[in-house]
């Protein structure tokens, strides 16, 4: 008997999609087995789906192709074959090998004393057990509808396991961003990858309490082949069918599903955002269930989002007051903590670190100098040059400094207090407290020694005049690989300008 596999497809069901039938594939040395099977349902239909036939004429073929199509149904299983168990190991290898748990497996048997019906039920993983003989064609029917209806609700499980695993991820994906700009791209990606997205945009609703119809839309991010033409849109200037599910879901304040659209609306008392979703085929009731678990993540991740502003607001503001109370007491202007914090981080940035980084440096740099409020004042305040005893109780405030901020469970004071104890130290060794040479000084510290003194430079002080900028460019380039470590002067003297504006902008 030739082993090909043969095909008996009626034309209903050549007519329709194989996406849109059930696969049943039918396994047996009887090649009338097939055409009776095939005869019988040819007009049979569940949940809308006809019935895709594949047929095997032994469970070697049968291997190939269940290894081809991992969305078999049913498995119509002979069980004496080119051996006597062929039938049985096949049940292994599906379920053993091939991991295989969704598919029914069916045993017809024309010899059932080859194999007694309670041992093979007993030791092997099927769904029925049925003597050829017994199967009229009601009861194939019968069998072929019950099998079906399992199998559905297995994917149909499947897919709901899978689908709040994908929505865990997301959650998670989504609550690791700090930053409404990350927030909102991670949140569109984490939808894509739910739903298998095509197209789609995130807007800021600005809406106005005087008057609705003058509500905007403001695009952060999207996805798609076009990006829309405009970055503010007002709500009327969007085509008919947009503006009916964008007002709805801002009115209701929820989540709308029209067709092949989304939208999905979150609000805090800081943002209201407004997620816009197309793709080419319906929301179903599983994408719907999903998408609003998701969307109930997404707005506790709104508001942590703005908690984290509020509290890097609120530190940002410490920060700044404690560097200028600093700066106070030494007479110097307010102006220059905030100078430095933005040199520091102009220069991290064009060092290529992390933004996270950046943003921590902006925040510590400003306390540089809190040591000094612990040094008297004749030797703070003095108009000439110090003493060599003198200039020795001045060097004391970086360890100072250092030692009041070191014990903090902050994250930016604890660096604040590396920059405090490092600032000083010098790129050829001979600076304090700790003689550090090169990269042994911490690159925050390296960052601030020279924003410090560059602002210091062309700043008036109670012992010099400001310096005129070829004279700061002179010096600079005099102290590369001395005072400054030689990369971040090169930087600051590349991007000169830039430097210039922010003293500009921030003049005493």
């Amino acid at each position: 008997m030739s082993d090909d596999i043969f095909l008996l497809d009626d034309s209903a069901n050549e007519t329709q999609e194989q996406g849109e039938q059930w696969k049943l594939l039918v396994v047996d040395d009887e090649p009338e087995v097939h055409h009776i099977t095939s005869m019988t349902l040819s007009q049979f239909v569940f949940d809308n789906k006809s019935i895709l036939f594949l047929h095997a004429n032994s469970a070697q073929e049968a291997k190939r192709i269940l290894a081809e199509h991992s969305d078999i149904a049913l498995v119509l299983l002979d069980v004496v074959m080119e051996t006597d168990d062929a039938g049985l190991c096949l049940v292994r290898h599906i379920r053993q090998e091939l991991n295989n748990q969704s598919v029914r497996i069916v045993l017809r048997t024309g010899q059932p004393g080859q194999a007694p019906e309670d041992e093979v039920v007993e030791n092997y993983d099927i769904n029925d057990y049925k003597d050829k003989t017994e199967l009229t064609s009601q009861k194939l029917r019968t069998l072929i509808r019950a099998s079906l209806r399992s199998y559905r609700d297995i994917c149909s499980l499947e897919k709901h396991k899978l689908g709040l695993e994908k929505v865990v991820k997301a959650s998670r994906g989504i609550f690791e961003k700090n930053a409404l700009f990350t927030f909102v791209e991670g949140a569109l990606e984490q939808l894509a990858v739910i739903l298998n997205l095509e197209d789609s945009c995130i807007y800021q609703v600005e809406q106005y309490a005087y008057q609705v119809n003058s509500t905007q839309l403001q695009l952060l991010a999207y996805q798609g082949q076009q990006r829309p033409s405009k970055a503010h849109q007002q709500l009327s200037e969007f085509p008919n069918a947009q503006q009916q599910i964008f007002s709805q879901a801002i009115d209701q304040k929820t989540n709308v599903f029209k067709d092949n659209a989304l939208a999905i609306y979150c609000e805090n008392s800081a943002y209201n955002l407004l997620f816009y979703i197309t793709r080419n085929t319906p929301f179903n009731q599983a994408d719907q269930h999903f998408i609003n678990l998701l969307s109930e993540n997404i707005v506790v991740a709104l508001e942590n989002i703005r908690l984290n502003e509020v509290i890097s607001t609120n530190q940002k503001e410490v920060l700044y007051r404690l560097g200028e109370i600093v700066e106070t007491r030494s007479k110097e202007s307010g102006m220059h903590v905030r100078r430095v914090a933005l040199f520091t981080a102009l220069l991290a940035e064009l060092l290529g670190l992390p933004a996270m980084k950046v943003e921590q440096l902006k925040l510590a740099s400003p306390l540089h100098d809190v040591g000094k409020v612990a040094i008297p004042d004749a030797i703070l305040h003095k108009p000439g040059k110090l003493t060599a005893e003198e200039w020795e109780v001045m060097q004391t405030h970086a360890a100072i400094g250092e030692n009041m901020l070191k014990d903090s469970n902050i994250e930016v004071m604890q660096l604040a207090s590396e920059i405090a104890g490092s600032h000083h130290e010098k790129w050829d060794g001979n600076g304090y407290p700790r003689g550090l040479k090169g990269e042994d000084i911490p690159i925050s510290g390296r960052l601030t020694a020279i924003a410090d003194v560059f602002d210091a430079l062309g700043s008036i002080r109670c012992y010099k005049n400001a310096w005129d900028d070829q004279q700061i460019i002179k010096y600079l380039e005099e102290q590369r690989g001395k005072q400054f470590d030689p990369q971040l002067v090169d930087a600051l003297l590349n991007n000169f300008a830039q430097f210039a504006q922010i003293r500009d902008k921030y003049q005493d």
